[in-house]
Protein backbone atom coordinates (compact mmCIF):
# COMPACT_ATOMS: atom_id res chain seq x y z
CA UNK A 1 0.00 0.00 0.00
CA UNK A 2 1.06 3.63 -0.82
CA UNK A 3 0.72 5.96 1.57
CA UNK A 4 1.70 9.67 0.44
CA UNK A 5 2.20 12.18 3.36
CA UNK A 6 3.22 15.34 3.72
CA UNK A 7 3.27 18.57 6.16
CA UNK A 8 1.90 22.26 4.85
CA UNK A 9 2.35 25.46 6.90
CA UNK A 10 -0.38 28.19 5.60
CA UNK A 11 -1.14 31.68 7.34
CA UNK A 12 -4.09 33.88 6.99
CA UNK A 13 -5.14 37.04 8.42
CA UNK A 14 -8.01 36.41 11.22
CA UNK A 15 -9.48 39.87 11.82
CA UNK A 16 -8.24 43.42 11.75
CA UNK A 17 -7.14 44.83 15.03
CA UNK A 18 -5.41 48.20 15.41
CA UNK A 19 -4.15 50.97 13.73
CA UNK A 20 -0.82 51.99 14.42
CA UNK A 21 3.00 53.43 13.41
CA UNK A 22 5.15 50.51 11.53
CA UNK A 23 8.82 51.37 11.83
CA UNK A 24 9.55 49.02 9.09
CA UNK A 25 7.75 50.60 6.09
CA UNK A 26 7.82 53.82 8.42
CA UNK A 27 3.67 54.39 7.84
CA UNK A 28 0.44 54.34 9.83
CA UNK A 29 -1.03 51.51 8.92
CA UNK A 30 -3.43 48.56 10.29
CA UNK A 31 -2.88 45.76 11.80
CA UNK A 32 -4.11 42.17 11.99
CA UNK A 33 -3.85 39.42 13.78
CA UNK A 34 -2.78 36.13 11.51
CA UNK A 35 -2.57 33.00 12.54
CA UNK A 36 0.38 30.16 11.20
CA UNK A 37 -1.12 26.67 11.13
CA UNK A 38 0.70 23.60 9.97
CA UNK A 39 -0.86 20.63 8.86
CA UNK A 40 0.20 17.15 8.47
CA UNK A 41 -1.31 15.84 5.20
CA UNK A 42 -2.77 12.30 3.89
CA UNK A 43 -2.53 12.33 -0.69
CA UNK A 44 -2.49 16.26 -0.27
CA UNK A 45 -5.60 17.03 2.04
CA UNK A 46 -4.60 18.77 4.98
CA UNK A 47 -6.29 16.30 7.41
CA UNK A 48 -4.81 16.96 11.11
CA UNK A 49 -4.34 19.91 12.54
CA UNK A 50 -0.56 19.73 14.40
CA UNK A 51 0.25 23.44 15.45
CA UNK A 52 -0.94 26.97 15.21
CA UNK A 53 0.79 30.27 16.25
CA UNK A 54 -0.80 33.47 16.05
CA UNK A 55 0.97 37.02 15.59
CA UNK A 56 0.07 40.63 14.85
CA UNK A 57 1.28 41.37 10.55
CA UNK A 58 1.28 45.03 9.03
CA UNK A 59 -0.66 45.06 6.43
CA UNK A 60 1.59 47.03 4.08
CA UNK A 61 4.94 44.91 4.67
CA UNK A 62 3.58 41.79 6.92
CA UNK A 63 6.28 42.68 9.36
CA UNK A 64 5.69 40.70 12.36
CA UNK A 65 5.46 40.15 16.32
CA UNK A 66 4.75 36.97 17.85
CA UNK A 67 1.67 37.21 20.06
CA UNK A 68 0.84 34.67 22.88
CA UNK A 69 -2.49 32.90 22.98
CA UNK A 70 -4.31 35.00 25.71
CA UNK A 71 -3.43 38.05 23.95
CA UNK A 72 -4.25 37.41 20.51
CA UNK A 73 -8.00 35.87 21.79
CA UNK A 74 -8.28 39.48 23.73
CA UNK A 75 -7.31 41.20 20.65
CA UNK A 76 -9.44 39.61 18.64
CA UNK A 77 -12.20 40.65 21.38
CA UNK A 78 -11.54 44.17 21.20
CA UNK A 79 -9.69 44.64 23.75
CA UNK A 80 -5.77 44.95 25.36
CA UNK A 81 -5.04 47.35 22.02
CA UNK A 82 -3.11 49.89 24.17
CA UNK A 83 -1.15 47.41 25.77
CA UNK A 84 -0.34 45.93 22.22
CA UNK A 85 1.01 48.86 20.25
CA UNK A 86 3.51 49.81 23.34
CA UNK A 87 4.38 45.89 22.76
CA UNK A 88 4.74 46.30 18.99
CA UNK A 89 7.01 49.70 19.46
CA UNK A 90 8.92 48.14 21.80
CA UNK A 91 9.19 44.72 19.39
CA UNK A 92 10.48 46.69 16.59
CA UNK A 93 12.51 48.67 18.36
CA UNK A 94 14.34 46.40 20.74
CA UNK A 95 17.46 45.69 18.03
CA UNK A 96 18.55 49.41 17.60
CA UNK A 97 20.58 50.96 19.83
CA UNK A 98 19.37 54.34 21.67
CA UNK A 99 20.45 56.30 18.27
CA UNK A 100 18.49 54.80 15.45
CA UNK A 101 15.68 54.70 18.44
CA UNK A 102 15.89 57.89 18.59
CA UNK A 103 16.24 59.09 15.00
CA UNK A 104 13.44 56.40 14.05
CA UNK A 105 11.06 58.38 16.87
CA UNK A 106 12.20 61.73 15.35
CA UNK A 107 11.80 60.94 11.37
CA UNK A 108 8.27 59.92 12.75
CA UNK A 109 7.57 62.98 14.31
CA UNK A 110 8.37 64.48 11.39
CA UNK A 111 6.20 62.54 9.21
CA UNK A 112 2.85 63.15 10.96
CA UNK A 113 3.32 66.77 11.63
CA UNK A 114 4.24 66.94 7.56
CA UNK A 115 0.96 65.20 7.16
Amino acid sequence: MIMIYGWLKERRPLKQVLASYCYVCQRNCEWHVWRESEWVTFFGMRTIPFLSKDSLACARCEGLMPLQKAQSRELLRGAGVAQAIEQLEAHQLEDKNEVQRNFLRANRAAREQGA
